[in-house]
């Protein structure tokens, strides 16, 4: 319960982005702290599998390929130009989900994750517009800085696309928010409790919070 509370706080303090309704905010930790979500950590024993396409795993870091984001125990899935990870990178859901979120490793300004509906681009978010150093830093947050995006009221997406123009993008933990009652492997979503409704809540109200404030400032 206390750290679903500390992430509705997030929610409001730290930031969220807007277009097209998607918006993400930053938590401290290796997992999501969304209750009720399936989470893929690559590893042979993960809860699901979320089969993406393109990229490598790694079990060990790689001078000058990949490091293993703070916070990951396991195998990371890493995108980038050189050690077989070419991308780009695809999660290509059989639902239409409203949120999913991630373990970052070194964020660079030529990372970037995009959100699908249809084969239709919703948003792009590069390393630059999620992290304030999107220079390869690795540890914003002790333990791992975990990335959580939501759709939107009346909104979902399909597909999750991971780009990286250098070495490299790392990622761990995967985590979707499926809809009620929908089976990924041997994981079926729940009706989620009341403490996730009010963090969806919470982001919302901090998204309208921050355009209420741009539009005073623009008058």
């Amino acid at each position: 319960m206390a750290s679903l509370k500390s992430l509705a706080v997030a929610a409001a303090i730290l930031a969220a982005t807007q277009a097209h309704a998607i918006s993400f905010t930053v938590t401290s930790g290796a997992s999501s702290l969304v209750e009720g979500v399936a989470t893929d950590t690559f590893d042979p024993d993960a809860t699901i599998s979320l089969n993406p396409t393109g990229g490598a795993f790694f079990s060990a870091s790689a001078s000058g390929i990949t490091a293993k984001p703070p916070g990951s125990t396991g195998q990371w899935w890493s995108l980038g130009t050189s050690g077989r990870q070419g991308g780009p990178g695809v999660v290509q859901l059989n639902f239409s989900a409203t949120y999913y979120g991630f373990l970052w490793g070194s964020p660079d300004s030529y990372n970037s994750v995009e959100f699908y509906s249809g084969g239709n681009l919703l948003k792009r978010f590069g390393g630059s517009d999620v992290f304030a150093q999107a220079n390869g830093f690795q540890g914003a947050f002790r333990g791992g800085q975990y990335v959580n995006f939501w759709a939107g009221e009346g909104e979902q997406f399909d597909q999750v696309r991971f780009l990286s123009g250098g070495n490299a993008f790392e990622t761990d933990n995967h985590a979707v928010f499926a809809p009620i009652n929908v089976q990924i492997d041997n994981f079926t979503a729940a009706v989620p409790e009341p403490e996730t409704y009010a963090l969806m809540l919470a982001g919302l109200c901090a998204i309208g919070f921050m355009s209420r404030n741009r539009l005073r400032s623009r008058l």
